[in-house]
């Protein structure tokens, strides 16, 4: 039986580090909106600030197996 599960990761595929279409990806956003605020809120400081966290504390792609076995052995 598959699950819809879904993990936040960042993407393999991102143009620096993945963490934006990462977010893009989990919550169905699109990815230039996403940048555009992250690049407006970047002009007042908050941006840099909050990507860099976003960069720390999501997990890499790599991990995204990793991750899903977790989730459903929990769900179990």
């Amino acid at each position: 039986m598959q699950s819809n599960i879904k993990v936040l990761t960042k993407s393999k595929h991102g143009l620096v580090s993945g963490t934006l279409r990462g977010l893009a990806d989990y919550y169905g956003l699109n990815l230039n909106g996403l940048q555009f605020v992250f690049l407006i809120a970047a002009f007042f400081g908050v941006g840099l600030v909050l990507y860099f966290v976003l960069w720390i504390s999501i997990p890499s792609y790599s991990q995204r197996a990793i991750l899903l076995n977790d989730l459903q052995s929990k769900q179990e």
